[in-house]
């Protein structure tokens, strides 16, 4: 069983307002009326509204953020080029730290 939803004074109100905008077939939802009290407690008015405003848009189930494909060859060509500035970096470092001589890499 549940338990009724318990509307404080200072909300009904707002709560009646707020569900006159909400979508009809939605306006008897319980779950919606608990979550527009919260709304209503913890931002006010303004925060709830726009969730109902929320709840009356419609959003594509499929939405395509990227529409430019990237080709496999063009990764592989970075990364080679990468590997190739560190690897020469890399024989540069070791050629350094090579010498017995703790100042030669400083000139």
């Amino acid at each position: 069983m549940t338990e009724p939803l318990i509307i404080p004074d200072e909300y009904q109100g707002s709560l009646k307002r707020l569900l006159s905008r909400a979508p009809l077939e939605q306006r008897s939802d319980e779950e919606l009326q608990k979550c527009l009290l919260m709304y209503l407690k913890l931002g006010g008015e303004k925060l709830a509204r726009h969730h109902v405003d929320m709840l009356k848009k419609t959003f594509p189930d499929q939405m395509v953020l990227i529409k430019r494909h990237i080709r496999d060859g063009e990764e592989e060509d970075i990364d080679d080029e990468g590997a190739a500035d560190d690897g020469e970096r890399d024989g540069e470092y070791h050629s350094d730290m090579s010498s017995n001589d703790p100042m030669a890499s400083l000139d």
